[in-house]
């Protein structure tokens, strides 16, 4: 037998080899670049998603316009209302406590909600605010002579209700009917302890802190706790019906 063409051979299959493998490598960081580039295009693309429907539902409650309609994709993922999140005050002799509902988009690691108008994400544990509540403390001043000053407390309570569950492919249209207005004011001065219980307790927590007044968060019960003193306090309460068509 001729030993050279034999090692000829080998040499070609081992050269063969070597390429088969490069290939193969190449196609598996390629296949997983596409995949990681195609989920984060998909997440994104959520969060630019209810950004739209926190804009739909402001102009449900706030623009007049109380029915109000978008189309999203689901891109897989599942659509469901929840009704965990709870809001208590209590200021002077006025005592409230509500649960507010959220909306909540689920796809893999990434979990976005809409609760009492903020919109907060959860990306494989990770929490951060998309947009902020829709809770004021402003601090007024008098005219002259007086010059005095006042406190006053703004709290939208957005209660989100409806049978919402839905997942797989397409899109489906999200419908929102503002069917309940409700506003309080009173001139209170003393302290307002605002409570949120949530999921998302830590991203209130978070916001209170940037407010006047004391911030305290409770990793037991899943509380934020913002106290803080105020003359005049405004709660002004909205329900939204949530329905859906696929």
């Amino acid at each position: 037998m001729n030993s050279k063409g034999v090692s000829e051979v080998l040499g070609y299959m081992l050269i063969l080899g070597i390429v088969i493998v490069a290939i193969s490598m190449v196609y598996l960081k390629t296949n997983s670049m596409v995949e990681n580039t195609s989920k984060m295009f998909i997440s994104e693309g959520i969060r630019q998603s209810f950004k739209r429907i926190l804009n739909v539902v402001a102009i449900s409650t706030y623009g007049g316009a109380p029915l109000q309609s978008i189309q999203v994709e689901m891109q897989g993922g599942t659509f469901w209302i929840s009704n965990e999140t709870k809001i208590n005050i209590t200021v002077g002799n006025l005592t409230l406590e509500r649960y507010t509902g959220a909306l909540n988009y689920r796809y893999e690691g990434l979990e976005v909600t809409l609760e009492n108008g903020a919109v907060w994400e959860r990306y494989y544990g990770y929490d951060r605010a998309i947009e902020e509540p829709r809770i004021f403390i402003h601090t007024s001043f008098a005219k002259s002579p007086s010059y005095s000053t006042k406190v006053v407390a703004v709290v939208v309570i957005n209660r989100l209700v409806g049978d919402v569950s839905v997942s797989g492919e397409g899109s489906v249209k999200l419908i929102f009917n503002t069917t309940s207005v409700n506003v309080t004011a009173e001139d209170v001065g003393d302290v307002m302890n605002l409570t949120i219980t949530s999921p998302y307790a830590k991203l209130w927590y978070e916001f209170f802190d940037k407010l006047p007044g004391d911030a305290m968060l409770n990793n037991t019960t899943n509380t934020a706790t913002l106290s803080v003193y105020v003359d005049r306090i405004v709660i002004a309460e909205y329900t939204t019906q949530v329905s859906i068509e696929t």
